[in-house]
């Protein structure tokens, strides 16, 4: 427990941890939040806070705040997730193991509580940086864009029933950073390049999220889409966990659970066989 909130330590005042945080920020910023159906121009956060005055903001429902900071993490955030959630840890570990510093720490305690330590600092750092990246972007759009009681009697119509709760958004948030830096950390074990091991789980990541669209274009398709074949995409959905406020599914967080797992056993293993101790 103690090598846990040392390292843990470590990683949270590492520059890794907070350009995470900025990065996590401008991404959010990034994000297309409102598309004018006439035009088809498609604006961003930054873009709409640009273009618009505060009395055209409020006549579109979308840039109502809590929708703003709702739909905000769809988009560029989710693309490079695998990314960012990796700065946290991976360029000190790298640096540490360059430095032969592991086997100092090996040494002090043993194998296998140092590597369970790492992992686990690594992974909730991610997740604890991506949700305070989300802290701060929500604190700054909240004021800037129109609230539900400023909103023109239409967009108020329209947003009539929507729900918003802030920490479950945030949770998503944290378990979203925390999961997509689970690849990186598997590959802390087997290569010692930090640009590989961050990219590599991107290229990872997009790849599954262009399957999982390609399938879902053809299943609706379909003049009758199949309704078990939409429950078990919706299950496999590379961003099914960040949206689990919205569908309510236990089979995407099970499913989650285990390939984190997995990954995690897959880690433990190939960390034990390691001779050089972190050498």
């Amino acid at each position: 427990m103690r090598g846990l909130v040392i390292s843990f330590r470590k990683k949270i005042t590492s520059r890794g941890f907070w350009l995470c945080v900025i990065m996590t920020v401008l991404l959010l910023f990034a994000a297309e939040v409102h598309t004018d159906i006439s035009t088809q121009n498609r604006y961003s956060v930054i873009r709409a806070l640009m273009d618009f005055s505060a009395e055209e903001l409020a006549e579109e429902f979308e840039f109502c705040n809590i929708m703003v900071i709702h739909y905000s993490r769809n988009g560029w955030f989710m693309m490079f997730a695998p990314v960012i959630s990796a700065f946290c840890f991976v360029p000190l570990m790298t640096e540490e193991r360059e430095e032969n510093a592991v086997r100092f720490q090996i040494f002090r305690t043993s194998k296998l509580k140092h590597y369970i330590a790492e992992f686990f600092a690594g992974v909730i750092s991610a997740g604890t940086a991506t949700a305070f990246g989300y802290m701060a972007f929500s604190a700054i759009v909240y004021p800037l864009f129109p609230s539900v009681s400023e909103m023109s009697e239409f967009a108020k119509n329209m947003l009539e029933g929507t729900t918003f709760n802030f920490p479950k958004l945030l949770l998503e948030m944290w378990c979203y950073g925390a999961f997509w830096s689970v690849p990186a950390m598997l590959l802390t074990s087997v290569l010692r390049n930090k640009y590989l091991i961050m990219c590599i789980p991107f290229f990872i990541k997009y790849g599954l999220t262009q399957t999982y669209q390609k399938i879902s274009q053809n299943i609706y398709a379909g003049e009758l889409p199949d309704a078990k074949m939409l429950r078990i995409l919706s299950a496999v959905n590379p961003d099914g966990i960040i949206w689990i406020n919205e569908f309510n599914r236990v089979s995407v967080i099970i499913l989650f659970l285990i390939s984190a797992l997995i990954l995690f056993t897959v880690y433990l293993m190939i960390s034990m066989k390691r001779s050089d101790c972190g050498a």
